[in-house]
């Protein structure tokens, strides 16, 4: 395997690291900051419209600094010193704001939600340069952020302020079809549950904590015409079942929004990220819409949205990657960030006592490019009698369909306690493989088709679950995939190797008694090893409304017979990003310890579905 491309390192995730001399002067010359050394500001920057930004700084008593910026629509504003702490210590100054009509920031906007009105990314650039001139700056500003706090990085770096040197930007995620309606599937608790908690519990408790904290214009400014959001954004959602005009005015994976970002960029996703499609967005952005920025970084790994914080939940993987990559960027410390292949994939990321700030990897991988050019995608066929086979149906006797009860089985993986209930057999269709005869390797996203038909009503919901299950009965949560049949139609246009994407833009209702062919990708890749003696396990069932942990959604249609099928004319299968040669370099993370990951004992494989054909 040529090491350019593909670079397997053994042990801890750090040995994979060369700490350069400058690196380690660096961490050696660290402050150990109290809030009383430093001066903390909670003000308010004007806009050139008259608008004001509430935001808090903390910095140094002396000198002149550059600043990590951290811009959201939560709590930004009334960010703690502990939050600040990390980037004091390494020797910035720091400032977090809240943008247009939340927190204490005035604004007059349509909807609260980043992308959908542009003056957030206009105020954020604006923000920026005030930094800058501030007598404490150095005159270089970076940002950092995850979720929201990271999607807004794309719309203020596509302002091209003069001093914003880089971006870290984690959890990026894009509205439609990879947040609020994953698979065309409106997500109850991502939409009502995350909207209302965010604008009347957050956004209310920062608010809160500027008061005690003596900001004296905060509650005048949230009762005034100064601070309005004119519409409910749950309202609009609802209103818009489609990827339609509305939902494309706030996608930022687009030329005229990502693709006007020119500073060194890095970003950072889980595969099991729980809001859904984060790890699918960043590499999307990384490969196909950022082509200007020259140094650009991909961080991929596995855990759940809070992996890159900042925070007490964050990755201490992820706080070194994004620290080096900030020194490189906006101090300008000579540190070969630049000299690294720009994607890093951290696998079997553990938490020892469950202690974020100790994590560690069992191996690390460094590529050249995503997606890992030597991937092979190997066909495995689903079968009649419950198999995935290497071998195509005309190789073999086991064709017909199978039958499940729609939507009646639904397998839950927001925790290990809702993994450990067993979907309802006769509601799903449950494959597996036979045991490896050794380690595969698997990198990218898996792609599944079915041959499916319905016995009533005139749509369906697919929720698939993809598993690991070891010799011993543990079954491992890897991924899962969504799709309302209705929306099958593919994107050629957007479509590559690592994902099918489709259009979102039509209904094209299901008749009773028709095989439809459903191309789907999964909601995001994964890096797993499938090693010796364990087998994949496919589930096939409908979604359910109770979060999972923050998935879930209202199956379409109506109660049916739905049918899978297995023969040559009617090849379901599953496509497999496979690194031909490649092998575990640790062992297997302990059942139920991955965070993510659920993970359940069972004695023996239920195939599911109906006794009929």
């Amino acid at each position: 395997m040529k090491r350019h491309v593909l670079n397997w390192s053994c042990g801890l995730v750090l040995a994979s690291f060369v700490v350069s001399a400058g690196q380690a002067a660096t961490t050696a010359k660290k402050s150990d900051f109290s809030e009383a050394d430093v001066v903390r500001d909670i003000a308010y920057v004007p806009m050139k419209d008259g608008t004001r930004i509430a935001y808090i700084s903390y910095r140094p008593k002396t000198g002149r600094y550059p600043t990590v910026f951290f811009y959201s629509p939560y709590t930004g504003g009334a960010t703690s010193f502990e939050t600040a702490k990390e980037f004091l210590d390494a020797g910035y100054a720091f400032v977090g704001a809240n943008f247009p009509a939340t927190g204490c920031s005035e604004g007059v906007i349509d909807y609260w939600v980043d992308g959908f009105d542009h003056k957030v990314g206009r105020y954020g650039a604006e923000v920026v340069e005030w930094i800058s001139r501030q007598p404490w700056s150095d005159e270089n500003v970076g940002m950092i952020g995850n979720s929201s706090a990271g999607t807004l990085q794309v719309w203020v770096a596509a302002e091209q302020p003069p001093h914003l040197r880089a971006i870290v930007a984690s959890g990026v995620e894009d509205g439609y079809e990879d947040w609020l309606h994953l698979g065309g599937m409106m997500q109850l608790d991502s939409t009502a549950g995350w909207a209302l908690n965010s604008e009347f519990g957050v956004q209310v408790r920062g608010a809160e904590w500027r008061i005690s904290q003596g900001d004296k214009e905060c509650a005048a400014i949230r009762q005034s015409d100064k601070r309005v959001v004119k519409r409910s954004f749950i309202d609009e959602v609802r209103k818009h079942p489609l990827k339609d005009e509305w939902w494309e005015s706030a996608y930022l994976a687009t030329a005229k929004v990502a693709g006007k970002v020119n500073v060194p960029t890095m970003l950072i996703a889980s595969w099991q990220d729980t809001y859904g499609g984060a790890a699918r967005e960043s590499t999307r952005l990384f490969t196909q819409l950022i082509p200007d920025v020259k140094h650009k970084k991909l961080v991929l790994m596995n855990g759940d949205h809070g992996i890159a914080g900042p925070g007490p939940r964050g990755y201490s993987l992820v706080d070194s990657e994004r620290m080096k990559f900030l020194d490189r960027w906006v101090k300008g410390v000579e540190n070969g960030v630049d000299n690294e292949l720009p994607v890093t994939v951290f696998w079997d990321v553990r938490e020892p006592n469950g202690d974020a700030k100790k994590s560690v990897a069992g191996w690390v991988t460094h590529h050249k490019t995503w997606p890992e050019p030597t991937v092979e995608r190997r066909p495995y066929y689903l079968t009649a009698d419950a198999k995935i086979s290497p071998d195509k149906p005309a190789d073999r006797p086991t064709e017909g369909p199978r039958a499940y009860i729609y939507p009646t089985g639904a397998e839950l993986y927001g925790s290990n306690q809702q993994f450990a209930i067993q979907p309802y057999s006769k509601g799903v269709l449950n494959y597996r493989t036979a045991p490896a005869a050794s380690d595969m390797v698997l990198l990218g996203n898996p792609e599944v088709t079915l041959y499916l038909s319905i016995d009533h009503g005139d749509d369906a919901d697919l929720e698939l679950t993809l598993k690991d299950v070891d010799p011993d009965g543990n079954v491992l949560f890897l991924q899962s995939g969504l799709l309302r049949t209705s929306l099958r139609a593919v994107d050629e246009a957007r479509s590559h190797a690592d994902e099918v994407v489709p259009l979102f833009r039509k209904f094209e209702k299901l008749v009773p008694g028709n095989i439809y062919e459903v191309r789907m990708s999964l909601l995001s890749p994964i890096a797993h090893v499938v090693r010796q003696g364990h087998s994949i396990e496919l589930t096939i069932g409908a979604p359910n409304p109770i979060p999972h942990p923050n998935i879930g959604s209202i199956p379409a249609g109506s109660p049916s017979i739905n049918r899978v099928y297995h023969s040559e004319k009617y090849p379901s299968k599953i496509l497999l990003p496979v690194i031909p040669g490649a092998v575990a370099q640790a062992p297997a993370p302990e059942c139920g310890t991955l965070r993510a990951q659920p993970c359940r004992k069972v004695t023996e494989f239920v195939p599911g579905g109906l006794p009929i054909q």
